[in-house]
């Protein structure tokens, strides 16, 4: 029987082995990922792994030093928390971003404390706590959406864009991803998969990804919510963005096991008509040590059917069993129109607003070591860029798919950033 642990566990644990102690490792082609997951648990070095030799250089290339400005939105951004419930006993928080009133510009552009995402109660305490004890390496903690009504618009219906969450994260990990989304005309919509979020990590409690189940209560959690959306009489909806998505335009995003979740959901339901897929973990068989076998084969979503945009990153701990090569294969072989963007230097939570929250999220912020080769130190991309640049390509992608065009295209992202970043295309 495989270990239980989740994926933030098995960061943790290459971020403590990263930053210190000498230990393997340069992974070769012929590492058995399931060895290579034990040895990082057992911090002992790896059988029919070459050694590689130290390096003091930094590795990081040359790197935009700014991230580019953000195309002039349309509207501010306003956004709540609501309940949503998905069973009878079920209760999941979702946070919901969407253009505002001009009326919010000002204070949507001032800011906020992102301890505002919880309403006071023992979630914000926790929260606060997590916010307090971060490492130095967590920097984003200021939002830039109003606690204000949503633009009238003569009531329009927008394009709705779903957020799945990583495995231990939270419902607004991506907020200037959802930010920029809906200054862009979208409405956003994100839940916390309950008994799998960052506060159940950090109670310990959190079920982790060996249970098959789990990734099936996720797509019912947004099945629920996509309902919930299109429902006209939805109580858990504040009624002035009640049945104001175009059922015609719905776009479902995810990151990590959230990526899974998107790619998963896709799959089982028509309503999806696009999706983006960022550092997506998936398993051809089932010797990953925070899967299970059953879940194992029902991941193996090679090809998907629908328009995707792929994220990857190069320094993503998830490599190690070869997870960027299945979205790559994935991009490849897709049957619809796809997208591949790859980031530089860039790690797993690199793409998130909650890289360095603790040390279980600091693969992609501050400094570490390759994936292939722990002696070589590096420095992440920063992280404001990388969010930037994930926050503009994700935008541009639903753009696209779901407006018909956008505004930046991705050969003008790339050329902003054509240290870091490529963008590649699949035309089936």
């Amino acid at each position: 029987m495989q270990p239980n642990w989740s994926l933030a566990t098995g960061l943790s644990l290459f971020a403590a082995l990263s930053c210190g102690q000498p230990a393997a490792l340069h992974t070769t082609s012929n590492a058995d990922p399931s060895e290579i997951a034990q040895t990082l648990l057992a911090n002992r070095p790896v059988a029919n792994v070459a050694h590689a030799t130290e390096s003091t250089g930094t590795g990081a290339g040359t790197l935009d030093p700014e991230p580019t400005a953000p195309a002039q939105a349309d509207q501010p951004v306003g956004t709540v928390r609501v309940v949503l419930g998905v069973s009878p006993s079920r209760r999941i928080p979702v946070q919901l971003w969407y253009p505002a009133e001009e009326s919010a510009r000002a204070a949507a552009a001032a800011g906020r404390s992102v301890l505002e995402f919880e309403p006071a109660g023992p979630e914000r305490e926790q929260w606060a706590r997590l916010v307090a004890s971060a490492t130095p390496h967590f920097t984003q903690k200021t939002m830039h959406a109003a606690d204000a009504p949503p633009a009238a618009a003569s009531k329009q219906r927008l394009p709705l864009v779903l957020i799945s969450h990583c495995a231990d994260c939270l419902r607004f990990g991506y907020f200037p991803v959802a930010e920029r989304l809906a200054a862009h005309g979208f409405l956003v919509a994100a839940a916390d998969h309950v008994d799998g979020t960052l506060y159940d990590a950090a109670k310990g409690t959190s079920v982790g990804l060996d249970v098959d189940d789990f990734l099936e209560q996720r797509r019912l959690d947004m099945f629920a919510l996509t309902d919930a959306m299109l429902d006209p009489e939805a109580s858990s909806i504040p009624q002035d963005l009640r049945a104001r998505v175009d059922p015609e335009r719905i776009g479902m995003l995810g990151h990590s096991f959230g990526a899974l979740t998107t790619a998963y959901a896709s799959t089982r339901d028509p309503r999806i008509r696009a999706i983006g897929i960022l550092a997506m973990v998936a398993s051809t068989d089932d010797r990953l040590p925070y899967t299970g076998a059953e879940l194992a084969k029902r991941v193996m979503l090679q090809p998907l059917s629908k328009p995707a945009f792929y994220l990857a990153a190069t320094e993503d701990i998830i490599q190690l069993f070869g997870m960027n090569d299945i979205i790559r294969s994935n991009f490849e072989h897709s049957p619809a129109a796809a997208w591949l963007a790859t980031l530089k230097d860039a790690g797993h939570y690199s793409v998130t607003n909650l890289c360095g929250i603790n040390d279980a999220y600091l693969n992609g912020c501050g400094p570490g070591q390759r994936v292939e080769n722990l002696f070589e130190r590096f420095t992440y991309l920063n992280l404001d860029l990388a969010t930037d640049m994930t926050a503009q390509l994700v935008t541009t992608y639903f753009e696209q798919q779901l407006l018909g065009a956008a505004r930046t295209s991705f050969a003008e992202i790339v050329s902003h950033h054509t240290s870091v970043l490529t963008v590649a295309q699949h035309t089936p």
